[in-house]
């Protein structure tokens, strides 16, 4: 059995502001420490639960946040950018029973949530899928869908949660921490939220057969709506791009893996456009 973990750091416990989210921020390398044990207490649970294999997706800034020394040393981690898939990064290797998302936050349109936002906050406004608002979790469940693999576990604040499950009704969740605003929160101790995590992923993987993959099938429609002008007066000079407005573009994809791809370029060409 094997197990695919993606892992982001706004959904840690204690992480609460920007501060904690980038590398020469306040607190960042407890973060990543954070990080790196909630990561590791889902890598060891699902060994304990029979897991053969555990492939984990490091899907935050850098992609380098993951301290390698503190993770179980049978684990394989996808580094760094760019690459297809993005957050999802490995999916298409191998067979999977089922994906953890670690850390996860609410997307870009939700009032509430910590650090709420969806894959580029410096550049997009908001992201929808065939005319949906949609968060980070709804487009990386609809890649473990494409191979077949349900998600089982999602941990992050209590929106993230909410927002999450209203997506995916029988997976597992783990809240650790509680929005008060998008830069302030009730958290968890670090290790009590391992605790829980471990015992969230072993509940999850128990009963795995019972949660079914989440399908978008194609063709799906894609709009960025961007903080900026310049990335769309440039994107539409491809063919099949249509501008909408100002700020945002319509994207016709084939599937789930032709939008990955195209969100990944257009985020990857243009992130310091303004």
């Amino acid at each position: 059995m094997r197990i695919y973990i993606s892992a982001d750091i706004e959904g840690i416990a204690g992480v609460v502001t920007r501060e904690h989210t980038r590398p020469e921020g306040f607190e960042y390398q407890s973060a990543r420490v954070w990080m790196t044990d909630s990561v590791a207490a889902a890598a060891n649970a699902a060994f304990a639960a029979g897991a053969s294999d555990v492939v984990i997706s490091d899907s935050h800034g850098n992609a380098q946040n993951l301290l390698l020394d503190r993770l179980p040393k049978a684990v394989q981690v996808v580094r760094s950018w760019p690459r297809p898939l993005s957050m999802m990064q490995g999916m298409e290797e191998g067979t999977y029973a089922g994906a953890l998302f670690i850390g996860y936050h609410a997307g870009a349109t939700n009032p509430d949530g910590i650090l709420a936002h969806t894959f580029r906050s410096a550049s997009l406004r908001e992201v929808r899928v065939n005319g949906v608002s949609a968060p980070e979790s709804m487009i990386n469940a609809a890649i473990a869908g494409h191979f077949g693999t349900p998600v089982l576990l999602v941990s992050g604040d209590d929106v993230c949660i909410e927002e999450t499950r209203a997506l995916l009704p029988d997976i597992e969740a783990v809240t650790v921490k509680w929005a008060h605003s998008r830069l302030s929160a009730r958290t968890l101790m670090p290790e009590a939220s391992y605790e829980l995590i471990a015992e969230g992923v072993q509940r999850a993987i128990a009963r795995r057969a019972r949660i079914a993959p989440y399908r978008l099938p194609g063709p799906i429609t894609l709009e960025l709506s961007f903080l900026y002008r310049q990335p769309v007066e440039f994107l539409v000079m491809l063919k099949g791009i249509e501008r909408l407005d100002a700020f945002t573009v319509r994207y016709i994809a084939d599937d789930i893996l032709d939008l990955q791809r195209f969100l990944v370029f257009a985020l990857g060409y243009s992130s310091n456009l303004q």
